[in-house]
């Protein structure tokens, strides 16, 4: 009888014990999750935000474009990103400006909100003899440096 009443006591210590690891495991479980949902939560809030400064700079941007192109230069919109870094709208451009001669083609990076020219280069498109000709790459270049300007306002991934 006591050997009977050793091993029942010893039974319930051990369901004991296993119902407090049950529950303190759901605990930490139920924990996890609400965890995980604040800040899937936050993120998707985050996300939302970003595409609407997003396209609120895109709608700035076609403003901009519009509102700088002339008779003979056209502005063309590249690219538009928000960026936190300088709480602005900035976008890269290509501008287009017919002349009697040539056409100049400008590659330029431009905070909307300020007005502020980050970066600008350009070169003739069809006058090989001029120094700022668009031809052998320079363009591309031209384009890249528009561009890693335009990135370095981004923050890093």
């Amino acid at each position: 009888m006591r050997l009977h009443f050793i091993l029942t006591k010893k039974l319930w210590h051990l369901v004991l014990a296993v119902l407090i690891g049950i529950c303190v495991g759901a605990a930490l479980d139920e924990t996890l999750h609400t965890v995980r949902n604040r800040n899937s939560q936050a993120r998707e809030r985050d996300g939302n935000e970003l595409f609407q400064r997003r396209l609120r700079c895109k709608s700035e941007a076609d403003d901009y474009a519009r509102k700088s192109s002339e008779s003979n230069s056209a502005l063309v919109v590249e690219r538009v990103e928000y960026s936190p870094i300088r709480r602005s709208c900035i976008a890269s451009f290509t501008r287009i400006t017919s002349g009697k001669r040539a056409e100049l083609w400008s590659y330029e990076t431009i905070d909307i909100l300020t007005s502020e020219t980050l970066y600008s280069e350009d070169c003739v498109e069809n006058d090989p003899n001029d120094k700022r000709f668009c031809g052998n790459g320079r363009d591309m270049v031209l384009r890249k440096g528009r561009e890693d300007t335009l990135d370095a306002t981004l923050p890093k991934e």
